[in-house]
């Protein structure tokens, strides 16, 4: 059987490189640059020498229908969950968990949002229930207390592209398919931008989480300053219990960053951005005179 990969995004530019790596070279169905209007975009041109890539310019199977056929798999790696729903096609869904937990979408920022430290990359059979199907394979990925999204994502590239690669040579014969246990999952909306606003009443552990879930390549926390509004990249917890401030408050101005006050505790914001212009480490304290 035939292994067609449908991926987009910084996913699957990781996904790709990793395949590359593995001198694995499926044929690749993506979207053509500027089709989706979103930071996680990426211009797959660049892919072309080295796999046989189709670009999909609407999110419908039919698009693919005349490339595929009977004898051909479908695996999809951060691609839209209904492409198949209307099809024949056999195809298999990557979601970054360990389902059946974190099912729908932004699986990976809520799970930094609450600082899982065990996740993982799993396998399922496309089925009626977005993400619900059954799993081929799942493998653990360990999230580090230091590590951001984009982290996750090189990890959860480099297994997908394993699969893909054993998939290809295997099939669906090669994996023992097994039903998800209903009662342990639940479901995840969309994250909005509104959520990324962090409140500083809050615990440096729990603003500290915050800050790295919605982190690139997602759309960054955030607080206002006298009306403009400042994107936290990358912090880390200086005082994890206590009052040392007004919560929101510039503490103390340190080679590493601007340590502000939490509800309890401190955090070092290392990396922020405001209108366009980026502030790192020791020039961070400079961001709050910009900003007064």
């Amino acid at each position: 059987m035939k292994t067609a990969l449908f991926t987009s995004n910084l996913t699957g530019e990781y996904l790709l490189d990793a395949l590359d790596e593995l001198g694995c070279y499926p044929q690749v169905y993506t979207y053509p640059p500027g089709f989706q209007k979103t930071a996680l975009s990426r211009d797959f041109t660049k892919y072309r020498g080295l796999f046989p890539v189709t670009f999909i310019s609407a999110n419908k199977y039919g698009e693919a229908e005349a490339a595929l056929d009977n004898d051909t798999a479908a695996v999809c790696v951060d691609w839209t969950k209904d492409f198949f729903m209307e099809s024949d096609v056999k195809a298999v869904f990557a979601h970054p968990s360990l389902l059946p937990l974190y099912r729908g979408y932004s699986a990976v920022t809520e799970q930094f949002l609450r600082g899982v430290a065990v996740s993982g990359a799993s396998f399922y059979i496309a089925s009626d229930r977005v993400d619900g199907g059954d799993v081929l394979f799942s493998e653990e990925i360990r999230i580090g207390f230091g590590e951001y999204p984009e982290d996750f994502l090189r990890k959860y590239a480099a297994i997908c592209a394993r699969f893909v690669k054993e998939f290809a040579e295997k099939g669906f014969g090669g994996f023992n398919a097994v039903p998800q246990d209903e009662r342990e999952s639940f479901y995840l909306p969309r994250k909005r931008r509104r959520e990324g606003v962090i409140d500083f009443n809050r615990d440096a552990y729990s603003i500290y989480n915050h800050i790295r879930g919605f982190s690139r390549p997602y759309f960054g926390a955030y607080f206002m300053r006298n009306g403009r509004q400042i994107t936290v990249w990358r912090a880390v917890t200086e005082k994890w219990q206590g009052e040392y401030g007004r919560p929101g408050e510039l503490v103390d101005f340190t080679p590493y960053g601007a340590e502000i006050a939490c509800g309890s505790g401190t955090v070092i914001i290392e990396e922020a951005e405001c209108e366009g212009r980026f502030f790192r480490r020791g020039e961070v304290h400079e961001l709050y005179y910009a900003v007064d």
